[in-house]
């Protein structure tokens, strides 16, 4: 099983420093971080996604130096709480999209995305564009396209934040079977305790940049 480890994490920006002396997390475990809005739960997510430069630390993975990496050579997958679909595309054509990347051939993309669909439960949207989709729909899209790549890392950034109550308890738990069932490393952020709560293994504290934890559940 692989281990996500950060050591030493510092990101200092003119108004705060984000500071995590040493955190693990296993493939097949979620850890869950909450903090208020600003606290810099979305900065350590952008850090180990590679969006955003280490001040100093280290992150690894598999004995793989993450930190050392561009952003596109990490393997890590991003949710975020606004789904970021292309309105140009169907639902179909959103998940289709990394795979096209990888160049995967048409038909190749379609069963697998077909088969995410499925397992989501909105085969039924597969030609719908993002504006014909609710909120809890797009948001299901947006995790299937992230996951079909097979990276084995995932963040989630908020992503249940903007979903009425009965497509938020719906959408965490669908978040947490797939995160199961392909042993993922995965890090939730959310300001709402009832989010980390439903799905977290693991419960760390974000406040003013230094985190406090992880306690088991």
């Amino acid at each position: 099983m692989g281990k996500l480890t950060l050591k030493n994490i510092k990101v200092t920006r003119e108004t705060f420093e984000v500071v995590v002396p040493h955190l693990e997390i296993e493939s097949g475990s979620i850890l869950g971080i909450m903090g208020k809005s600003g606290s810099g739960k979305s900065t350590l997510l952008n850090v180990i996604a590679g969006f955003e430069k280490l001040s100093s630390g280290e992150i690894c993975f598999e004995g793989k130096t993450l930190s050392l990496l561009p952003a596109e050579k990490r393997k890590v997958a991003i949710v975020f709480q606004r789904p970021a679909l292309f309105s140009h595309l169907s639902a179909l054509g959103n998940v289709c999209f990394g795979l096209k990347i990888q160049k995967y051939n048409v038909e190749q993309q379609v069963e697998k995305a077909s088969y995410w669909l499925a397992k989501l439960g909105i085969e039924h949207l597969a030609n719908r564009r993002p504006n014909e989709l609710s909120g809890g729909e797009a948001q299901r899209v947006a995790l299937a396209r992230s996951v079909i790549v097979g990276f084995p890392i995932l963040l989630l950034d908020e992503p249940f934040s903007s979903l009425d109550i009965e497509s938020r308890v719906a959408a965490r738990k669908v978040v947490r079977d797939i995160a199961k069932e392909l042993k993922l490393v995965t890090i939730l952020v959310s300001h709402d305790p009832t989010d980390i709560e439903a799905i977290a293994d693991e419960i760390c504290i974000m406040e003013a940049g230094k985190m406090s934890g992880p306690t088991k559940k």
